[in-house]
């Protein structure tokens, strides 16, 4: 893993019940009625989001509301610095210390995103910052993630997503990251589809060490390493029982298991062995990449 990339309301900072007891403040200066699920329905939800909700239940301009919004915040300002989840900080070290690509993909509004980073003083911790206010769509279309992927020059298999939300889980998924969510069990988040999941930010160190360990990726496999016998037994001898000279076999692993394989002889496939069309266009594009390294 090349890149680790920050969502930031309910990652880096516990502000969803903030912010939702401000449109609570607001939806009852507007004498609207709304049920707490509603209210908790709106963590998560990216800016367009949001907008649509507000102009669904109040049937006004969202920019009516947020400049109510606005006038709550400037009175009752928000202390960000006293939000910060338990383990960002000692992560972002331990990130830094291993010289990790960084970034910051949040559905937040751009202002919002400059007035956190400030006040936690990590303006200049990240390589590259993103808001979904820069996309059509925000979370949970992948664009968000594919994006800043691009920016940092890594392949979305090479990059960490941490995020909560279902949108944000979702988001990463179909761009190809990696995904580890912080449990987040107040706002009915469904956190299935995540790779792994933590109570605590310190732990995503843990997971980072179990892949330093582990092969995941794809490898070219040697002749008579201990792997070559283990890509036998994977592939289906009565599919493919031709001699081996001059093939070159290409595993897929994750999490240290060998879940695709691939034969090539001269350049062209003679035999495939995959979980998904996915794997089989990963494979192909790490070899035509030429960053495979090899089990001897």
């Amino acid at each position: 893993m090349k890149a680790v990339i920050f969502d930031m309301d309910g990652v880096i900072i516990d502000s969803e019940f903030v912010y939702i007891d401000f449109f609570k403040r607001v939806l009852e200066d507007f004498d609207v009625e709304i049920s707490e699920e509603d209210l908790i329905s709106l963590a998560g939800l990216s800016q367009q989001k949001t907008d649509e909700f507000l102009e669904s239940k109040l049937h006004r301009k969202p920019e009516e509301v947020y400049d109510l919004m606005k006038n709550y915040i400037d009175a009752d300002k928000i202390d960000y610095s006293s939000l910060v989840m338990d383990g960002f900080y000692p992560l972002l070290k331990e990130l830094k210390r291993k010289n990790f690509k960084l970034a910051l993909a949040s559905s937040s509004p751009k202002n919002t995103i400059k007035l956190v980073l400030k006040e936690l003083n990590i303006e200049d911790e990240f390589d590259v910052v993103i808001s979904g206010e820069d996309f059509v769509e925000s979370k949970p279309n992948p664009e968000i993630y594919t994006k800043t992927c691009k920016i940092l020059g890594v392949r979305p298999q090479d990059a960490i997503a941490i995020e909560d939300s279902d949108y944000g889980i979702e988001s990463a998924k179909h761009a190809g990251l990696t995904v580890i969510a912080r449990r987040e069990d107040r706002f009915n988040f469904k956190q299935d589809k995540a790779d792994f999941i933590v109570d605590n930010l310190q732990d995503i160190k843990l997971i980072l060490e179990k892949f330093e360990k582990e092969k995941n990726g794809v490898y070219k496999i040697r002749r008579k390493s201990k792997e070559f016998v283990k890509a036998m037994f994977f592939i289906d001898k009565e599919t493919f029982n031709d001699d081996l000279d001059d093939c070159d076999i290409y595993c897929l692993y994750r999490n240290d298991k060998m879940k695709s394989a691939i034969i090539k002889k001269y350049d062209k496939i003679v035999y495939e062995k995959v979980e998904s069309d996915l794997d089989l266009k990963l494979i192909l594009e790490e070899i035509e990449n030429k960053e495979i390294d090899e089990i001897r």
